[in-house]
């Protein structure tokens, strides 16, 4: 019997090991990285994955999505996938269908919000690094991507949203329908990867990182083994805020552990509120213009000061521990006078944008 028929056999009792125990199973495959990364046995690494095709859903539904418009940009948008259904075709890719909603920041625009749903194929595929599982998901090509504007927060009567409409030869609520579709369609062309580490840990990235690498991101977290929840940078214009999240905590003994760091403003807000507040206070960002306050009390808010330059020292970093009760929750980045404790200055035409890198981690509470 060929030798990779063989590994199959052995993987059929490797994934059953791993519902016993994911650190077992994982180890087990670890011992034979050289047949499992061999170009040639790709339909074998295909074989070992399609047990965990559906966590692609699961990874996407428990987030959101940050939006950027260039990779090494900061995040100007999120979205929020509600639905989705992933299939595998006949050429062994995944077809992949999502439903959402968000919002999203450009000169042009403004705050604009929107619902979305995109069909993109996504070829995947993993090798083992060590005992460490790397999945990807590349995008093969995207089929279709439909986004309906909810809101467009500048009125295009004057300033840069007239001049570039009237450039282009075209209406603000085309234009936005344009740069929506533009923000969105780059982000899922970037794909995914999802981390297996051999004690089951798994993390989840957007773009494909490559063995031996890390993920961009503003904060280097030394040897911390708390698990990385996020670890962005966000762009926070006048009268705009950012949700991030949600992030779950499973029980009492858990705590966020947030750092960031604020340029480019005087202070930011950092206002944290359960899923159900959130998610009303999101939609109402999606449709409204104007920046309104939560629709309840948060259960935490604190000012982040910018750490003034001092030549041949490092910048302060704000550091806080939440020891919050098990639950879900958004931890927004506010830049407006309607949430939080600052009240930015509003003048017009000077928009004093703020640049917040933050890595929010859950790790044991004290």
């Amino acid at each position: 019997m060929a030798l990779w028929k063989w590994t199959l056999r052995l993987v059929v009792v490797v994934i059953g090991l791993g519902s016993i125990g994911a650190s077992c199973g994982q180890s087990l495959v670890a011992v034979m990285p050289g047949v499992i990364n061999d170009p040639a046995n790709r339909s074998l690494r295909r074989a070992l994955f399609s047990f965990a095709t559906g966590e692609l859903c699961s990874e996407l539904q428990k987030r959101s999505i940050p939006l950027k418009l260039r990779d090494a940009d900061p995040v100007i948008g999120r979205f929020y996938p509600t639905a989705c259904a992933v299939q595998e075709l006949e050429n062994g890719n995944l077809f992949a269908q999502l439903l959402g909603h968000g919002y999203g920041w450009s000169n042009v625009t403004g705050r604009l919000g929107f619902e979305a749903n995109a069909a993109i194929e996504y070829d995947h595929d993993f090798i083992m690094d060590g005992s460490r599982m790397v999945v990807y998901f590349r995008q093969k090509q995207t089929q279709s991507s439909d986004l309906k504007v909810l809101m467009v927060e500048s009125s295009g009567q004057g300033g840069i949203a007239a001049v570039a409409t009237g450039v282009l030869g075209t209406t603000i609520q085309a234009a936005s329908q344009q740069i929506g579709n533009r923000i969105l369609q780059h982000q899922l062309a970037r794909g995914f990867t999802v981390v297996r580490e051999s004690d089951g840990s798994v993390s989840f990235s957007l773009g494909v990182v490559e063995p031996g690498q890390m993920p961009k991101a503003p904060f280097g977290l030394g040897e911390s083994d708390w698990l990385v929840l996020a670890n962005e940078r966000t762009e926070l214009h006048q009268d705009q805020r950012d949700f991030a999240g949600p992030f779950t905590i499973a029980d009492g003994d858990e705590a966020l552990y947030l750092t960031a760091l604020v340029e480019g403003a005087p202070a930011v807000d950092v206002v944290v509120v359960e899923k159900p507040v959130g998610d009303v206070w999101i939609r109402a960002h999606e449709r409204q213009a104007g920046a309104g306050p939560p629709p309840s009390p948060p259960v935490f808010d604190d000012v982040i000061q910018a750490s003034p330059p001092i030549p041949g020292r490092p910048p302060q970093l704000w550091r806080r521990m939440l020891r919050l009760r098990a639950g879900t929750y958004y931890v927004v980045f506010d830049h407006t006078a309607t949430a939080g404790r600052t009240q930015p200055a509003a003048q017009a035409g000077d928009d004093r944008a703020a640049l917040v890198s933050y890595a929010i981690q859950l790790g044991d509470a004290p």
